[in-house]
């Protein structure tokens, strides 16, 4: 991100560019020194999973989150999520506490499994969202909100009626219905295959680009960070640290042919090696 003043041009450019570096400039998240431990039965120092965490998710900015198996991402997205209470360091969400009531009710959480409830349809599984946070629904808004993702034929279908893919888009839905300003996202997409995987990462970016709203996307898949994100931040084995942030500085909007460009190739590259070196 451009600090003030790095940008020259006429009164009213410098005025927006101003405007717009203090907009993004506000974080969703801020993490300091987060670090986390789980208790082992016989290990009096438990298992030592995050360390030392540093990192920041601006105003409308979408970052990505790589590193190996087991290098604490899930439990970095759940400290977020105010679902579990980190050993050290300081965590706000929204300028909250993440555990606050207010930060956790303007947070989207998608995981890998999506977690429809059988018994409902697809349009009360996205209700249900609205029911939890006191937003209240309506016919309207329930298709409005499955109609963004492509699923609003489809209201009255129950989950077990529903392709991999499909069901994606209503655990999306479901996240997108109270308008939250951060949307958590733990390898959304780890489950599909990959024709499906990449209408979803498409699907994805065509609602970001529409809303705006500041995403943490966790995967395991270089080439899905880089298409996706603003930025992409590494961590190393665990204990888990922030070793590396990549800016990605591809153009938007991105399509189906970014990542056949040299520039997509040399930035997943970048991407790449700093993992290795991180191992």
């Amino acid at each position: 991100m451009r600090g003030l003043g790095q940008r020259e041009g006429t009164p009213d450019e410098s005025r927006d560019a101003i405007l717009t570096t203090v907009v993004r400039a506000s974080a969703a998240v801020e993490i300091r020194g987060l670090a986390h431990r789980y208790p082992l039965s016989g290990e009096p120092d438990g298992l030592l999973a995050l360390d030392d965490v540093h990192m920041t998710v601006g105003d409308g900015e979408f970052v990505a989150l790589v590193g190996p198996s087991g290098c604490g991402k899930s439990t970095l997205i759940s400290a977020i999520a105010g679902l579990l209470e980190p050993t050290d360091g300081s965590l706000e969400v929204l300028g909250r506490a993440a555990r606050a009531a207010g930060a956790r009710h303007e947070l989207g959480l998608v995981t890998q499994d999506p977690g429809l409830l059988p018994w409902r349809t697809v349009a009360d599984n996205v209700r249900l969202t609205l029911d939890v946070t006191g937003k209240g629904s309506t016919a309207e808004l329930l298709h409005q909100l499955l109609a963004l993702v492509g699923m609003e034929r489809f209201a009255a279908y129950y989950p077990g009626e529903l392709s991999g893919g499909m069901k994606q888009r209503v655990a999306l839905a479901r996240a997108l219905a109270h308008g939250p300003r951060l949307l958590l996202m733990d390898e959304p997409f780890g489950a599909l295959d990959e024709l499906s995987r990449e209408e979803m990462r498409l699907e994805l970016l065509r609602i970001w680009e529409r809303d705006r709203v500041s995403v943490l996307f966790v995967t395991h898949a270089i080439r899905e960070a880089v298409l996706l994100a603003d930025r992409v931040l590494v961590m190393s084995p665990r204990p888990g640290r922030i070793v590396a942030d990549v800016e990605v500085d591809l153009p938007r909007p991105r399509t189906s042919v970014t990542d056949e460009t040299p520039e997509f190739r040399t930035l997943v590259a970048r991407v790449r090696a700093a993992l290795r070196s991180a191992t």
